[in-house]
């Protein structure tokens, strides 16, 4: 009798990755799940429960691997460099860069498992020898956007078994199997490490390193007070609320300047901004460049149309068709040519 092929699969416990261990089973492939401690609200281990709670019903076997000073290291100090430095981080995909794909390779090599998954809605296709992370067919769910810093090795060894079904179908597909999902656990928003108001957090590790975080000022476009903050890294380029600032019309975060600590203000019209710096810069492949491109900067806003110039393999700039606000340094810049990701970079400036 063959041997089945060994696939590792990263799992949560919850819905989708659960799914997916039903689907890869089902596919013929030899199971194993493991689950990442990257970090942990004080001293709440209930995911872990969920995913061993998971693996046993599911009749595969199960690894914990703790990888919390790692990625502590790594992402979370990533996280206050990139806010003390006046700029906007994306945690998630600096994770997904350099810790959890890494993380699961050397794992997968461990245990002698020829593939990886996961239970991102997304696909894979080739293309003249090379592979692509594509869009799933459910668009509300896709998450193509997290992974354009993907290394390569795990590009081509990645199984998405979700990307050809659509949320309502894969919940569906766990009621069919009587996956014994926890209720009421709601999806994730911002930074697995740390709540959407991120002050309190950056605050207390910035207190930590002895980073102080001291109050400013706000100014409109000509240089005129109108206001105080509470420290340039509480704010990003397009926040709007939160400012409390009085003004006879809605008033947006312009420019941060690290070094005065002053934050300029302005009314949406002048926040538009076409042309990006873009540093820090993947692709499949360079003629994929030249292809009509479309580039994405924020998760759940609408995507451009856009003209790319290469100046390196690593930097580019990037001008829209369509004039977009709330581009910040330090954020993603995601590019897609039709349903293929092509790659993805780092705002560096934009004007």
């Amino acid at each position: 009798m063959p041997t089945k092929t060994r696939i590792l699969l990263g799992m949560s416990g919850g819905t989708d990755s659960s799914v997916a261990a039903i689907l890869l089973q089902q596919a013929g492939y030899e199971v194993i799940g493991v689950t990442f401690r990257f970090y942990e609200h004080n001293s709440d281990q209930h995911y872990l429960e969920k995913a061993k709670n998971m693996a046993d019903f599911l009749h595969i076997p199960h690894y914990v691997v703790d990888k919390r000073e790692e990625f502590s290291h790594i992402v979370i100090q990533n996280f206050v460099d990139e806010y003390m430095a006046g700029r906007t981080p994306f945690p998630c995909v600096h994770c997904n860069m350099h810790v959890k794909w890494i993380s699961l390779l050397e794992q997968a090599a461990l245990l002698n498992c020829s593939y990886i998954a996961t239970g991102h809605y997304a696909n894979c296709i080739e293309n003249q020898g090379i592979t692509y992370i594509t869009k799933g067919i459910d668009d509300s769910k896709d998450q193509t956007f997290f992974l354009w810093g993907m290394p390569d090795e795990a590009i081509q060894r990645v199984v998405f078994p979700l990307g050809s079904y659509r949320y309502k179908e894969v919940h569906a597909l766990a009621k069919k199997h009587a996956l014994p999902i926890v209720q009421g656990n709601k999806n994730s928003v911002g930074a697995c490490f740390c709540p959407s108001d991120y002050r309190p957090f950056l605050k207390e590790l910035a207190k930590a390193q002895n980073l102080p975080i001291k109050k400013g000022v706000f100014t409109d476009e000509i240089g005129e007070i109108i206001g105080s903050h509470q420290g340039y890294p509480f704010y990003t380029i397009g926040q709007r609320r939160g400012l409390g600032v009085q003004h006879t019309k809605p008033l947006y975060v312009q420019k941060i300047d690290k070094q005065s600590n002053i934050i300029t203000l302005a009314e949406k019209t002048a926040c538009y901004q076409s042309t990006i710096e873009v540093e820090q810069l993947i692709y499949r492949h360079e003629s994929d460049l030249q292809q009509n491109l479309i580039a994405k900067i924020q998760y759940r806003k609408q995507a451009s149309c856009c003209t790319l110039t290469l100046h390196n393999e690593h930097t580019a700039t990037i001008v829209l068709h369509t004039p977009a606000t709330g581009i910040a340094k330090g954020q993603s810049i995601v590019l897609y040519h039709n349903e293929r990701l092509i790659g993805g970079g780092v705002v560096e400036n934009a004007y």
